[in-house]
């Protein structure tokens, strides 16, 4: 069994290394082949991720749209905010309406570009997740920019000062870049377009991780059934004896297996307890759910109220009797 990550396609380096801590790889979808974030290629490059394509599509016509959008938002000055909330029930046109005409309807409109209320769900949901992408990396990329000017403003006053530059004000910036949740932007649509790439996936095992609290919080809501198995408040990110970790998260990931497979009893036998580290200034919290009788894909068309999504036949699939949820929390 294999973490799946969640709602998001992308996911910086803090988030893939908080991940790490508590698995040995997670594996996180991409809508397309094409543009892959080299920050998610090196997290890939170190073990750290598995990047899966469900679609196989290089992405030219998600690209092409999302090209388009940005000449209507350089005549607005929108946002990508405001196109994927006009993306909630609807896509803009692109094989029925040239270029040249939708940039001369906005600038005699004023209005949305052109849209049709009617679209393949699966292209709708990869082009709303592709631009959720790139608004999730363009915000991480420019909050690492403000936080290091932070720092280095921190570091100029204090040998101003005559104070030596030191770790903390470096910490408090990593911890604010941590504690940034994504996942606050259009939770359930993020959800739900993330579900209907799920359904590609014929490797979709029954656990799934996501670093955002508004995320759990959502499904925490929506499904009360939910139920708490486990929480570890400080798991070491950093580990001297890797193969102490190693055992850890095997031992970890077989006792979920058995959660997701068997039948649920409240009573389960207790998780092991990750390996200590003394002193370890960097810790990750782990919490962890299941929602009882429900596969994966139960689940999220329960939660989300839709029948769009539909119970895969795959033998996988068919071991899944509960779904497991969990959320990693730097500490």
């Amino acid at each position: 069994m294999k973490p799946l990550y969640f709602p998001f396609t992308y996911i910086s380096k803090p988030a893939a290394q908080a991940l790490a801590a508590c698995f040995a790889q997670t594996a996180v979808y991409q809508p397309a082949t094409s543009k892959i974030p080299d920050e998610m290629r090196e997290s890939a490059d170190d073990a750290l991720l598995e990047i899966r394509i469900p679609v196989n599509d290089t992405g030219e016509k998600l690209d092409a749209i999302v090209k388009e959008y940005r000449t209507w938002a350089d005549v607005h000055r929108g946002s990508e905010i405001g196109f994927l909330k006009s993306m909630a029930d609807k896509i803009p046109f692109f094989d029925e309406t040239s270029s040249s005409q939708i940039r001369a309807q906005i600038k005699e409109t004023g209005e949305k570009p052109p849209s049709r209320e009617k679209s393949d769900p699966l292209f709708h949901a990869r082009l709303f997740l592709h631009m959720a992408q790139e608004f999730d990396l363009q915000n991480d990329r420019l909050t690492r920019d403000l936080l290091a000017v932070e720092v280095m403003e921190e570091d100029f006053m204090k040998e101003l000062k005559g104070e030596d530059a030191d770790d903390p004000a470096r910490a408090a910036a990593i911890k604010a870049l941590e504690t940034d949740d994504p996942g606050h932007y259009m939770t359930e649509e993020r959800i739900k377009s993330w579900a209907v790439l799920m359904q590609q996936d014929p490797k979709v095992s029954g656990l799934f991780i996501t670093s955002s609290r508004a995320v759990l919080d959502l499904l925490v809501d929506r499904m009360p059934d939910m139920a708490q198995v486990t929480r570890f408040d400080a798991v070491p990110a950093l580990v001297p004896d890797p193969e102490a970790r190693a055992a850890w998260q095997d031992e970890l990931i077989k006792h979920l297996e058995t959660l997701a497979t068997g039948p649920w009893a409240a009573e389960a036998e207790a998780l092991t307890d990750p390996p200590e580290v003394p002193g370890s200034e960097s810790t990750v919290a782990l919490t962890l759910f299941i929602a009882p009788g429900k596969s994966p894909h139960e689940f999220f068309a329960e939660c989300l109220e839709t029948d769009a999504l539909q119970a895969e036949s795959t033998p996988d699939s068919q071991r899944v009797k509960n779904t497991l949820i969990g959320l990693v929390e730097t500490k």
